[in-house]
């Protein structure tokens, strides 16, 4: 199609554990016009009512993250109980959530941290980018689990795994692959260590191909078209690498939202400091998953069997639930909301399109989703470039707060993760070398206490 025709860049930054609803449904509160699939009446609408222990409990507006945000469960059990299947098993009622909070947490508060929202003012450059370019209101995370299932989806087009495991992520082509194979150029461009050392890329990561956040604009200004990445991602800080002072960006509670939205602006700032390269690009931003947070939406009903070679032995019959999707070019229309449904391999079929065949020319699990009603990006292009000066805005400060614990011992599991990759790297890449692309890693307590069973 004409606009994939001309875009030369694609951007895409993944960042953690928030649903629609949670960061996004206040446009429809702020905007009743807008034909986004929102939050309506959170007061009274009974299609958000979650009814636990004799009461309901409803939407309610964030005003202090602080106090108000914890992590609620998203594991593939926990997800289940927060889909809330009918008796009949043909619907999903959606009212789950404080149900799956208080069994996971043994809490109960008057506003339980998952039915919260923010409006325009907490989630100011994700409202902003939502309200001046594309959002997709019907983009899921495709499987109802938690963050290294969803992860793999996006990254390789199918998952071995249906959970969150301390282990390197097993997994088969990694879209780099794909990428190396159709000869296109791409680049991570970091704010430390990145989710893809979890995958186990060792080599790849002190290469040339992942350079510091701070070089994307020097690199946006001075590389000629025909050298520069092709396919950028950008990495946030990970509130699960546990050993930095620096405050994590990338969203995943107890992270604050006022982090990651700065980076939303840093990132946005950055592409758009080129007028010429930006003209030709398209940034891509979703999330892993919905985070246990409230979403008003039913998954869709999605198979995904087992593949070969999985260490786990019963498929998925559905995606997870809604999770905020953008579309940040001059090859979207202005305020639009994609209502098509997508979920993560919705961006490699654009891959697909843009790079080698056609929309199922990504893989053969990417198409079994296209064939079951999992559409392209593509089709939420503009045929035309929008003809106007680039939208601005400025930062919010971001509000003091309570320090997050940082330089702590890993608990949860994708903390453990990290903490086996970290040590993977360096013992097959030196300090040296890992020292020069991660000066995090060196010198860091990354012995665990209690040694961490090798992954199988």
């Amino acid at each position: 199609m004409a606009a994939l025709d001309e875009i030369r860049t694609i951007v895409f930054l993944m960042l953690e554990n928030r649903s629609f609803d949670h960061m996004l449904g206040h446009l429809s509160l702020e905007h009743p016009e807008w034909d986004v699939d929102g939050l309506r009446e959170p007061d009274a609408n009974p299609r958000y009512a979650n009814f636990f222990e004799q009461r309901f409990y409803r939407p309610f507006l964030i005003e202090d993250e602080a106090s108000a945000i914890r992590d609620p469960p998203h594991s593939r059990h926990h997800v289940n109980m927060q889909l809330a299947r009918s008796p009949s098993g043909k619907k999903f009622r959606m009212s789950g959530f404080v149900e799956a909070y208080v069994d996971y947490t043994q809490h109960r508060a008057e506003q339980p941290p998952p039915m919260g929202y923010f409006d325009s003012n907490g989630a100011w450059m994700t409202s902003f980018l939502a309200r001046q370019y594309a959002v997709c209101d019907r983009w899921f995370c495709p499987l109802p689990s938690d963050t290294q299932p969803n992860r793999c989806m996006a990254f390789t087009g199918t998952t071995l795994i249906d959970d969150t495991g301390s282990r390197l992520i097993p997994h088969r082509e990694h879209v780099f692959d794909w990428l190396n194979a159709h000869n296109v150029r791409w680049r991570v461009y970091t704010h430390g260590p990145p989710f893809f050392l979890l995958f186990g890329r060792f080599q790849e990561l002190v290469g040339m191909k992942y350079r510091p956040f701070s070089q994307l604009e020097h690199d946006l200004q001075t590389e000629p078209a025909d050298e520069a990445p092709q396919v950028i991602f950008i990495e946030p800080r990970y509130f699960d690498f546990f050993w930095s002072d620096a405050q994590p960006n990338c969203n995943h509670p107890l992270a604050r939202v006022a982090q990651g939205e700065r980076l939303l602006y840093d990132v946005y700032r950055t592409l758009t400091s080129n007028p010429e390269k930006w003209a030709r690009t398209l940034f891509i931003h979703t999330y892993d998953e919905h985070g246990g947070f409230f979403d008003h939406v039913p998954p869709l009903p999605i198979e995904n069997p087992v593949p070969t070679g999985a260490r786990f032995t019963e498929g998925f019959k559905t995606t997870g639930p809604r999770v905020p999707g953008l579309l940040v070019s001059p090859w979207v229309q202005p305020g639009k909301a994609f209502h098509g449904n997508v979920d993560h391999t919705s961006w490699l079929q654009l891959l697909a399109e843009k790079f080698g065949t056609g929309p199922d020319g990504y893989s053969a699990s990417v198409s079994h989703r296209r064939a079951q009603g999992i559409r392209s990006l593509s089709e939420a292009l503009a045929d035309a470039p929008a003809q106007r000066p680039v939208p601005q805005r400025e930062p919010l400060a971001i509000p003091a707060g309570p320090p997050l614990p940082t330089k702590r011992q890993p608990r949860a599991p994708n903390e453990r993760a990290f903490q086996e990759a970290a040590l993977e790297l360096l013992k097959h890449q030196g300090p040296i070398a890992t020292g020069a692309k991660y000066p995090e890693l060196v010198g860091a307590p990354l012995e665990p206490p209690n040694p961490v069973p090798p992954h199988p």
